[in-house]
């Protein structure tokens, strides 16, 4: 194995084509220096570097020969789900990177632990100058999804939630407690509405948890034209949902008012 090793999982940023260009320029710049550098001091064909891409779209994959195929794919595709930069020497592929020296970076939007960065190399100068300059390279892509993904959410959203439960039942008996000609009526109603919410909660919380991670995503992969779409979409459909809920709710705490009040305290 390789004397050096540096890694560190990517979070909360942006992925632009600006970006791509950008890591592609610095990985082929240094692909170009060390292989002339190699020939220089007259080193072993298999310690030559080969840059090579992977990107994943649409539930497809591919490995495109060079640069401008990845764009083409990137530019064109309905969800970018992967892309991978790899710069590795022939002795590190054939000894599946036990040996040689091996630059990659992972971006992948669907699964976090799979974003990151990792370099190895016998040289620790090599090893350092391209993980610092990887990283300073995502570093600009930076956004603020970080206030959204922390477990902090998680409370704000358990806490919110309890509190529209509340506010739920309290409508509900407000509503069908008119109905219901028995001693009480208000209370049992606001008990049996907040026991039914407290039992669906747990569903509940796991679809917010969800949308929230759909909408704050750790990557995010922005296209012209195509990014700013998805979030007004999104928007929209979060908002007729909303709307059409609480509609539908009310009705419902109505309807089943007037059906209990006729075999309830009749």
């Amino acid at each position: 194995m390789a004397n050096y090793l540096r890694d560190e999982f990517l979070e909360n940023f942006s992925v632009t084509e600006q970006m791509l260009e950008q890591i592609n320029e610095f990985l082929t710049e240094r692909e170009t220096k060390a292989n002339e550098k190699l020939k220089e001091s007259g080193a072993e064909p298999d310690q030559e570097l080969m840059l090579n891409y992977i990107i994943r779209f649409d539930n497809r994959g591919y490995k495109p020969t060079d640069f401008s195929e990845l764009q083409k794919h990137y530019s064109q595709a309905n969800s970018i789900e992967r892309v991978i930069f790899t710069l590795d020497s022939a002795q590190s592929v054939k000894t599946n990177r036990m040996y040689g020296e091996h630059f990659e970076i992972k971006i992948d939007a669907k699964d976090p632990r799979n974003t990151f960065i990792q370099v190895s190399s016998d040289d620790s100068d090599s090893v350092d100058s391209v993980f610092c300059g990887l990283l300073e390279i995502i570093k600009k892509g930076k956004n603020k999804n970080w206030l959204v993904r922390n477990t902090w959410s998680q409370l704000i959203v358990q806490i919110a939630g309890v509190v529209f439960g509340f506010i739920l039942s309290l409508i509900a008996g407000l509503q069908i407690s008119p109905h219901i000609n028995i001693e009480n009526s208000f209370v049992i109603t606001f008990l049996f509405a907040f026991l039914i919410f407290s039992n669906t909660w747990g569903f509940l919380n796991q679809q917010i948890l969800r949308f929230l991670e759909f909408s704050f995503p750790n990557v995010r992969f922005i296209r012209q034209d195509k990014s700013s779409l998805n979030w007004l979409s999104q928007a929209f459909v979060a908002g007729i949902f909303v709307a059409i809920t609480l509609l539908i709710i009310s009705n419902v705490f109505g309807w089943l008012g007037s059906i209990l009040g006729k075999y309830i305290g009749a």
